[in-house]
């Protein structure tokens, strides 16, 4: 047993070594085009919210049933819950499959594969722990109550279900997950973040939340994953900074690693 946990206790010691050491790269420039971003998408926020809102809000009342049951199934991908466990079992999988006799290019393929789901697990809690804390702080109420308080009802600093409405949880995890996964597999980026949009539509089309809350929670998941993305890089893990921008790190490696991987794992 003892053997067995001895490859995650080196993960985390290599983990934490490589954290304490980064190279900054920012520039003026760059934190300037960063700002101008951030007001735009708060500008498309409170557009939105002020003049759509309310109407697309009535006019999700008016779909058909059969659409709506639809969009309830597609709104299950944006559960977090589902896609930790699978990050979790991928990275423990790939960190105790290493160092058993399948070489030393599959051993390092697997420690980016690991490297590569606890990314996204790192990117799904803090994205969620930050989207908690914007729904507390703000306490806006969900469309449910729009007949009673309207659309721009906050009771601030709440912990009720009921005004916990924006950003939207479900579409902050989405494009969290979405955008990492394009990072890592750039050829699937249209496809991703097409799932991530479906989903972010269905939390509107199920009258979870309002079309605002859908796109604060996708600006909050891809900021999530680009900042992390550069503490990752600035320190060498699963990214790395080239002069060029920032490169990922085993690309080519993953898939191949997996075939001879999956020797260790089949019955003998």
């Amino acid at each position: 047993m003892i053997a067995h946990l001895a490859p995650l206790s080196h993960a985390s010691r290599d983990f934490l070594a490589r954290w304490k050491i980064a190279e900054r790269r920012s520039t003026i420039e760059g934190r300037r085009f960063e700002a101008m971003i951030a007001l735009l998408v708060c500008a498309a926020i409170v557009t939105t919210a002020v003049f759509g809102d309310e109407a697309i809000t009535l006019a999700m009342r008016n779909v058909a049933p059969a659409v709506k049951t639809v969009f309830l199934q597609i709104t299950k991908l944006g559960e977090s819950g589902w896609i930790f466990a699978l990050s979790i079992l991928i990275m423990l999988g790939a960190l105790l499959a290493r160092w058993r006799g399948l070489g030393a290019r599959t051993d390092a393929a697997l420690g980016v594969l690991a490297g590569r789901a606890f990314f996204l697990i790192a990117v799904n809690a803090v994205s969620g722990l930050l989207s908690l804390a914007v729904k507390m702080t703000f306490g806006r109420a969900r469309p449910r109550l729009y007949d009673v308080v309207g659309p721009f009802h906050f009771d601030l600093f709440s912990v009720k279900s009921s005004v916990l409405s924006f950003p939207s949880g479900h579409a902050v995890t989405a494009f969290a997950t979405a955008t990492a996964l394009a990072f890592m597999a750039p050829r699937a980026a249209k496809a991703l973040i097409g799932i991530a949009i479906l989903i972010g539509i269905s939390r509107v089309v199920t009258g979870a939340h309002y079309t605002s809350d859908v796109i604060a929670g996708m600006a909050v998941g891809i900021a999530t994953v680009v900042f992390l993305r550069r503490a990752f890089a600035a320190r060498g893990i699963v990214f790395r900074l080239r002069a060029a921008g920032i490169e990922l790190r085993g690309a080519g490696l993953v898939w191949p690693a997996l075939r001879r991987a999956a020797t260790f794992w089949s019955p003998k």
